[in-house]
């Protein structure tokens, strides 16, 4: 584990604000490896490959995404494989399904649960915003469990989608889910201090309004649908659906690559 992780993990136990400072003393790089630490643990390893976890198949916010998908079938790619409780029940819809995660036990888990559950899946040890795919290969790709949110920094984000537009087909589609908070203001002049500590500490300057650690991960909250909707565009990617209030915080949408 390297140095600016430990640092981050030593603020976390400093209480409310010094807590906060956790996500900026940390770089993008450093946040992903953060996270990584947390699911390559033995316990969530377990947790995410359980029998019981497997057995609840998807969910009713991703059934409501798919009710909006005018595909019912092709080569799906699907970011955050984890022990393959998605993964399982796409295949069984008739999906060709090919799964990425950046914990290799999780992967290998994946595809013996696939087996035993009579599908065959394709798991690929990546870490998800650095996707490395042929091109325009996929009818349909997905980041499900609200992980878009668990991506540090928009220029980051951005440059996911990008790689993901460029994996599927001409007018491929991309299921997203994230974490939409629009009533959690922040603080401004915390965030001012914030942003005065990535600098003073080469930290991550491209922290964002919203970049907490919720539980013991990091996330970020889009504050706003209009924050979502301009990095969808930014990367080539127009709107199809939007899902409303009803489905809480934890929101997706149903999006089209353009030409």
């Amino acid at each position: 584990m390297n140095q600016r992780v430990k640092l981050g993990k030593f603020f976390m136990r400093l209480g409310s604000f010094i807590e906060s400072l956790a996500v900026v003393v940390m770089r993008p790089d450093d946040l992903v490896e953060f996270n990584r630490s947390i699911y390559a643990s033995p316990s969530a390893i377990a947790s995410w490959a359980s029998e019981s976890l497997l057995d609840e198949g998807l969910t009713i916010g991703e059934k409501d995404l798919f009710s909006h998908l005018p595909i019912k079938h092709g080569r799906l790619l699907l970011l955050g494989l984890g022990g393959g409780r998605d993964a399982i029940a796409l295949a069984k819809m008739g999906f060709e399904v090919v799964g990425v995660d950046f914990i290799r036990e999780l992967v290998a888990k994946a595809e013996e649960n696939a087996a035993r559950h009579g599908v065959s899946i394709q798991g690929l040890v990546q870490e998800v915003s650095q996707l490395e795919v042929p091109p325009a290969s996929f009818d349909l790709a997905l980041i499900f469990a609200a992980m878009y949110s668990c991506i540090p920094t928009r220029e980051r984000r951005v440059k996911m989608l990008t790689r993901i537009k460029a994996a599927l087909k001409p007018e491929g589609y991309f299921l997203c889910q994230f974490i939409l908070e629009p009533d959690k203001q922040p603080n401004r002049r915390a965030e001012l201090a914030k942003k005065a500590f990535a600098l003073l500490s080469w930290g991550n300057r491209g922290h964002e309004p919203g970049d907490v650690l919720r539980g013991t991960e990091y996330m970020h909250l889009f504050l706003s649908e209009a924050e979502l909707k301009a990095e969808f565009a930014a990367a080539g990617f127009e709107v199809v659906h939007f899902q409303s209030e009803e489905f809480g915080t934890w929101r997706g949408a149903v999006l089209q690559r353009l030409a």
